[in-house]
């Protein structure tokens, strides 16, 4: 018994988070240091929300297989944590692709 997650669960979820994340950021860029600060915390809070929702994903669906399934324990940690990083790489790579719109326009 494997869990799997379609691709296209994931693209989708690239796209809005992706989209979500630059509308975020490229409007964040303005003179007002305070509301840089207020959608700065936004998007950290987001990614942390994101990587607490992929963790308790995975392990319930561990639970849940190891409670249900009659065959060996198995243990999906690795799988959530190459998740979180690769949600991390995606979220670097969007705040480079930000930077790099804002250097672009300017």
């Amino acid at each position: 018994m494997d869990f799997k997650i379609e691709i296209y669960e994931i693209v989708i979820f690239m796209l809005l988070y992706g989209g979500l994340f630059l509308v975020t950021l490229r409007s964040s860029y303005l003179r007002n240091k305070t509301l840089f600060y207020i959608k700065s915390a936004f998007l950290i809070v987001l990614y942390v929300f994101i990587s607490i929702i992929i963790w308790f994903i995975y392990k319930t669906e561990e639970h849940h297989i190891n409670n249900h399934s009659g065959y060996e324990p198995i243990s999906l940690t690795s799988e959530a944590i190459f998740m979180i990083l690769g949600l991390s790489i995606y979220s670097i790579i969007l705040l480079l692709l930000g930077v790099y719109l804002k250097r672009k326009r300017a």
